[in-house]
């Protein structure tokens, strides 16, 4: 069915009808995927999208070997079923018998070459997603199949000596050599670190403490397991093992009905660690947004007839670490001249990779990252005092100047309100207290006779309490406001409210200098 026009023109539309508009059977859909080493679970639908991608995939490599023999098996798909649930027939065939005489369509696939399902992570190297913390620098022992467990636990290992890998024996002297546990579950290209939901890891019997998770519905965000220090790489000719005990990675649907079961791979890497600082060098090395690109975007923005242009405050703070930042970078997809510090944000990368801009929240990888020159400037040009500078719609900058807090009156200086100790305090007997201001700045003389006086007739009221019998022109607590502590409340009726009186000054004070002759307040706006 493949056309060969034209040399080497691989056509793979026929075949791509055929997937899509043959009526296959979902099952026999699954058997071709299973083998081509693809994803058998999925509806319909995806099952065709994996099997046209692959066959035109083939046809642009070209690769004309893959081509055939997958066109083979969308034109007889019964072989691979027989290919797959039962042992290969081990009969010889003639090549003349295997092969399609005179163009006919009744073609016989040689059953000999049919093998049987070779599962992936057999004799096969995985592909990881790169990380900028390490870099893989070579695969210990061989890639572990984790078969799905509907119910009962399974134990998978991977024995390794330090005789048989000399890259482990270098392990020991450089601290940036790691060996490291690998997980994914069944797909392909670049995978992400993934362990199954319900496992754990040992070392020699040992159990290893990580999170073997990552962070909640975050896929990707799951480290790999750092295992060096639980190796016994000295002792010459031990065989240390590496074990993951799993259970239940089946997929559930509605109800809890099963959908599908889910395979995992295990595999050993020794990997170099990149630190934290060599990646903010890199950064500093790399690309930059320049002064002037900001500039000019501001500056296009302010023009905008359908946007009003007003100035805004630019934090100097992370807002990750919330210090003063550093060395200023975002990526060069934010929309934002809001920074955040390359220290701060490549730690909790490091921590648990989600690269997510902390600002707008959109992706951020490392590559993507780069150094804004605008906001470098204005840190090179403020002390680490300042953490906030207002931005003018066309790019220039200055301090920021935080809104006066204290609440003052109108026409009333707001040195008037200091946080001195100004207040003069008078304890009474019974514990009560009064206290007036003392007005230091703006007042007159006779501003200040006036404060002297109340200060006066406070000095005073104590006496007059102390002595409900002695007769004063002050003002003092009548006789039926004096309270016995000693008496009791049931045996006498309540005592009444003291009298309401016209207050006939301006002056409004507690309610314990009630017997205090009331004393005008000092006018502010006279001074």
């Amino acid at each position: 069915m493949a056309s060969m026009g034209g040399g080497s023109f691989l056509d793979p539309e026929p075949y791509v009808r055929k997937v899509k508009n043959g009526g296959m059977l979902n099952q026999t859909l699954k058997n071709i995927c299973l083998a081509e080493d693809m994803k058998v679970n999925g509806v319909k639908a995806e099952l065709q999208t994996r099997i046209v991608d692959r066959i035109r995939f083939y046809a642009n490599a070209p690769d004309e070997i893959k081509f055939n023999r997958l066109g083979r098996i969308i034109d007889h798909p019964e072989i691979v079923a027989a290919g797959v649930h039962s042992r290969p027939y081990q009969g010889s065939a003639s090549p003349a018998a295997n092969s399609m005489s005179n163009g006919a369509t009744n073609y016989s696939a040689p059953r000999a070459a049919m093998q049987p399902y070779k599962p992936m992570g057999y004799g096969m190297k995985l592909e990881f997603k790169p990380s900028p913390f390490y870099d893989i620098v070579e695969q210990i022992g061989e890639v572990k199949l984790c078969d799905a467990m509907n119910q009962h636990r399974h134990t998978v290992n991977i024995p390794v000596k330090a005789q048989n890998h000399p890259i482990l024996s270098k392990a020991q002297n450089d601290p940036t050599l790691r060996v490291m546990i690998f997980c994914a579950s069944e797909g392909n290209g670049r995978q992400d670190i993934a362990f199954p939901h319900q496992s754990e890891v040992k070392v020699n019997g040992g159990d290893v403490k990580a999170n073997l998770r990552g962070l909640k519905n975050k896929p990707g965000s799951t480290r790999p397991v750092d295992i060096t220090k639980d190796l016994r790489l000295k002792v010459l000719g031990y065989q240390n093992t590496v074990e993951m005990t799993y259970a239940l990675t089946t997929k559930a649907g509605l109800n809890g009905a099963f959908v599908s079961s889910e395979k995992f791979y295990l595999v050993l890497y020794v990997v170099k660690l990149i630190p934290v600082p060599d990646l903010v060098k890199r950064l500093l090395a790399g690309k930059k947004i320049t002064k002037e690109s900001v500039i000019n975007e501001m500056i296009n923005k302010s023009r905008d007839a359908d946007i009003v242009a007003t100035a805004s405050v630019l934090s100097l703070k992370c807002p990750l670490s919330t210090l003063r930042i550093d060395l200023p970078i975002r990526s060069i997809s934010c929309r934002h001249n809001q920074c955040f510090d390359a220290t701060s944000y490549l730690q909790l990368q490091e921590q648990g990779p989600t690269w997510l801009c902390p600002i707008c929240n959109n992706s951020a990888p490392f590559e993507t990252l780069v150094v804004d020159e605008y906001v470098k400037n204005i840190l090179q040009n403020t002390s680490r005092s300042v953490d906030q500078v207002t931005v003018e719609p066309e790019g220039q900058w200055k301090l920021y100047n935080r809104p006066d807090t204290i609440s003052s009156r109108p026409g009333v200086a707001s040195s008037d309100f200091s946080d001195d100790d100004d207040d003069l305090i008078e304890v009474s007997p019974g514990g009560r207290k009064a206290s007036t201001p003392i007005i230091r700045n703006g007042t007159s003389n006779g501003t200040l006779n006036q404060a002297q006086s109340t200060r006066d007739s406070l000095s005073a009221a104590p006496s007059n309490r102390s002595n409900p019998l002695n007769s004063s022109t002050g003002g003092k607590r009548p006789i039926s406001e004096v309270i016995d502590l000693c008496s009791s409340d049931e045996e006498e009726s309540p005592a009444r409210p003291p009298p309401k009186r016209q207050m006939t000054s301006s002056f409004s004070g507690p309610s314990y200098l009630s017997g205090v002759a009331p004393v005008p307040r000092p006018s502010y706006l006279d001074s």
